[in-house]
């Protein structure tokens, strides 16, 4: 039988393995509410117990499929997701001060450009300084 190598054929031994863990602490629950315990292995049987029901949470969580480091990964992306938007965040601000600043120096250059060209205007008669005015 040819297992997959993407990981799961270790995610089906995992839900596997978890079912047959719950299932014996159900058994071993079921056992102690039917049949008493001698006191002098009390002590022995409640640590047993004790340590299957702290390792319920994990075996939950390999049943229902959630992985215990998704959750680190997933931030750690985001992170880094937004350092990335804060990034490009700031180039754009960069950007936008770069075309205004750009503006600005073509709306100089082309009033400069008019106010010399009104300043170098000859009049219709030929002469820099007229008293026709254009006549």
């Amino acid at each position: 039988m040819n297992l997959p190598k993407n990981g799961v054929a270790r995610d089906i031994r995992h839900f596997f393995g978890s079912l047959l863990v719950f299932g014996m602490i159900v058994c071993i629950m079921y056992y102690l509410t039917q049949y008493e315990i001698p006191n002098s292995n009390r002590d022995l049987l409640t640590t047993l117990v004790g340590m299957l029901a702290a390792s319920l949470a994990m075996i939950i969580a390999a049943i229902t499929g959630s992985k215990p480091n998704e959750l680190e990964e997933a931030k750690k992306n985001i992170s880094s997701l937004q350092m990335k938007i804060d990034m490009l965040v700031t180039q754009k601000d960069s950007l936008e001060n770069m075309v205004i600043k750009l503006q600005d120096d073509m709306i100089d250059r082309l009033l400069l450009n008019k106010a010399l060209e009104v300043d170098n205007k000859k009049c219709i008669c030929g002469e820099n300084s007229c008293s026709c005015k254009g006549e």
